[in-house]
């Protein structure tokens, strides 16, 4: 006689059945999910190197020389709050040297010397990194060229310069001349166009490029040590230009005397009418052949004439360049 399952059975047997499958089920959907967060963790990092390469590419052939004229690096310092998180979006310019020219074709007069500036840029499918180039450095660096989207899903940009001392956010080479290194960190996304920047992982990739110096122009040095003496004198500051054009002509400063008085030919240092003395800013590098007004002196330490650094009265140290003006 044939025996046949029992309800009961069978049951058991759909139960047992439908916790398999489900396990199944789940475990291919934590692969599928695996697999997704891994391709878009690979997006990330390729997408940051990618911007890191390109960026890369051209801070180190800033063009370096010492006269500023023909140089340009410009940092600006920027940042946008996304659903409620803080991202840096610095801007960078900066005058490029290259062996290749800009564009392949002959006699188009691009020269090996160009314009290249970036910044992100936000849009509906989500951030990019834009990339402008103008053949030769004018009047207008910060305009002109060719723009086009280098890197898609750059979402953030951190350009910091370094002074020999800290990192600056922003830089301005007209003013600082150019800065030691440059510390560039980006942050990409691996989210597909249209998605959010926070949908997916990102990746922070971060690389230092060193530079040559150059030092700040003489009339910004001036200008910082005319700052020093106004403020340690309290002058009044109708006699900026004055303090200025005493310290370019390596004249006597307009500063209070012992007696109280103020005028030109008081002087200050070493002098028995006075006796103070000023140290210059730190961070100025002395260019030879400039001697420093009476009675300023060099930070303590030294510069590069010695370990007293030392004035034009007291001889300054045995190298070049201590006790010069900036």
């Amino acid at each position: 006689m044939r025996r046949g399952f029992t309800m009961i059975e069978l049951l058991v047997a759909g139960i047992i059945l439908s916790l398999v499958l489900a396990a199944m089920g789940l475990s291919v959907g934590q692969i599928n999910t695996a697999r997704d967060i891994a391709r878009e963790r690979a997006d990330a990092y390729l997408r940051a190197d990618a911007g890191m390469r390109t960026l890369r590419r051209e801070l180190v052939s800033v063009l370096r020389q010492e006269d500023l004229y023909y140089t340009r690096l410009l940092i600006v310092d920027n940042g946008v709050t996304i659903s409620s998180e803080a991202m840096e979006r610095d801007e960078v310019l900066m005058f490029n040297n290259r062996i290749r020219a800009t564009r392949d074709l002959d006699y188009n007069g691009d020269g090996t010397e160009f314009e290249s500036a970036f910044r992100i840029q936000q849009d509906d499918d989500g951030p990019v990194l834009w990339h402008r180039r103008d053949a030769m450095p004018d009047k207008y660096p910060r305009g002109g060229g060719i723009v086009y989207p280098a890197t898609e899903g750059i979402a953030a940009m951190n350009v910091e310069a370094w002074d020999g001392e800290q990192w600056a956010v922003a830089w301005d080479s007209d003013i600082d001349g150019l800065p030691q290194a440059l510390r560039l960190t980006l942050t990409a996304t691996g989210a597909d166009p249209g998605e959010g920047i926070f949908e997916a992982p990102l990746a922070v990739l971060q690389t230092v490029v060193p530079l040559d110096r150059s030092r700040m122009p003489l009339d910004m040095a001036d200008l910082l040590l005319a700052e020093s003496v106004m403020e340690k004198w309290a002058l009044e500051e109708d006699q900026l230009e004055a303090v200025i054009e005493a310290i370019a002509t390596n004249a006597p400063l307009p500063i209070p005397d012992a007696g109280g008085g103020l005028g030109a030919g008081a002087g200050f240092g070493t002098g028995s009418s006075a006796g103070a003395t000023i140290q210059l800013p730190d961070g100025i590098e002395l260019p030879p052949g400039v001697e420093l007004p009476p009675g300023v002196t060099l930070p303590s330490g030294g510069g590069r004439g010695g370990a007293s650094g030392g004035t034009n009265n007291s001889g300054g140290g045995g190298g070049s360049g201590g006790g010069e003006r900036p």
